[in-house]
């Protein structure tokens, strides 16, 4: 179910509070990207969700339940702790601030498909709560899968099991979120480790896709939608189909490689007429680089768009990433291709003139 991006909760737990501790009782908080709003506070599985909140004050506390994902809270623009899993609920709070006004931004660096993380609510230690910032104008939306999740990107070695992976994910480093502060411009990022349009990484979950929880809200919840009107991204980027064409097909599958990539074609069809329908005329940028050994995945890409253009679609582009290095975990894109990666979508959008 949809919620209004500034949700108003009501703080518990204020009653032993400093006696500086102002009348106001409640954060105003401006809710960013497939995030779950109730009573108890708000839920997301999706990376880079984020809540932002403003105050004056020294101290604020983030009052949270979350085994499995970690977050980076953010002051005024800037890192200044990063929140590791922990299971039960707790208070982390952020102390010995400047005097004065502040912005946190408190933004879920990894994903959490299978179990919402929970973040309960704001806290104060003398201060008072200001106004929420307004959502912005601009909107972007990433749609892809571990590469678009930043997985990994933080690591500077290749071999790494699945904590190691999750602990060196930042997807505030990810080429997604800084094409977002680019702009200026609210952002989802869709992304989902592991599946791909039709065949997921290695044949695994052969009865569902990417495409079965893109219409999620949260991704563990079947019947959870994700249609806010307030929604409206001006530029949408797609990056799948790693996985359906990174490892060779095994006995058993389905697929060949011809009709792989015939319903490669044909999922992206139908996934840029959902597109259409949400955002109407929304910039759609189609992503591909090079996969060994078949190199599939880009003429592939390449020919959906020029058959859209052809059949009249104008707002959609190809774009290739280039010499990138995949020296993450798991042979994922690093800070540098991720930096690479974010520059020329940068250039492209620039030429769209879609953020005027």
């Amino acid at each position: 179910m949809n919620k209004p991006l500034i949700a108003l909760l009501l703080l518990s737990g204020l009653a032993h509070a400093a006696d500086s501790a102002p009348a106001l009782k409640q954060a105003q908080v401006l809710a960013t990207g497939r995030i779950e709003a109730g009573k108890d506070g708000w839920q997301a599985t999706w990376p880079g969700t984020m809540l932002t909140t403003r105050f004056d004050g020294r101290a604020i506390g983030i009052k949270l339940d979350d085994g499995l994902s970690s977050y980076v809270a953010e002051v005024d623009g800037k890192p200044v702790r990063v929140i590791e899993p922990a299971g039960g609920n707790r208070t982390v709070w952020l102390r010995d601030l400047p005097a004065g006004t502040h912005t946190l931004q408190l933004i879920k660096r990894t994903e959490s498909p299978d179990v919402p993380g929970v973040i309960n609510g704001f806290v104060l230690d003398g201060g008072h709560w200001l106004p929420a910032p307004q959502a912005s104008k601009r909107q972007v939306e990433f749609i892809g899968d571990s590469w678009t999740a930043a997985l990994g990107n933080l690591s500077e070695k290749r071999e790494c099991n699945w904590e190691q992976s999750r602990d060196a994910t930042d997807i505030t480093q990810g080429f997604a979120v800084t094409v977002a502060r680019h702009y200026g411009a609210d952002w989802q990022v869709n992304a989902m480790s592991g599946m791909g349009m039709n065949r997921n990484w290695d044949g695994n979950l052969a009865d569902r896709s990417y495409l079965t929880f893109y219409p999620r809200l949260l991704q563990n919840e079947a019947t959870s939608k994700a249609a806010a009107a307030s929604w409206k991204p001006q530029v949408v980027v797609v990056g799948l189909g790693t996985n359906d064409f990174s490892s060779p097909l095994k006995a058993g599958e389905k697929w060949s490689k011809d009709s792989l990539a015939a319903a490669y074609k044909s999922s992206y069809k139908k996934l840029l007429a959902e597109l259409r329908q949400r955002y109407g005329n929304a910039h759609v940028i189609a992503t591909a680089s090079y996969l060994w050994p078949d190199d599939q995945l880009r003429p592939l890409t390449r020919q959906v768009v020029d058959e859209a253009r052809a059949a009249g679609d104008q707002r959609i582009s190809y774009l290739g990433y280039e010499d990138l290095k995949l020296t993450g975990c798991l042979w994922h894109p690093s800070l540098g291709d991720h930096k690479n990666m974010a520059q020329a979508l940068i250039g492209l959008i620039d030429t769209l003139a879609v953020y005027k």
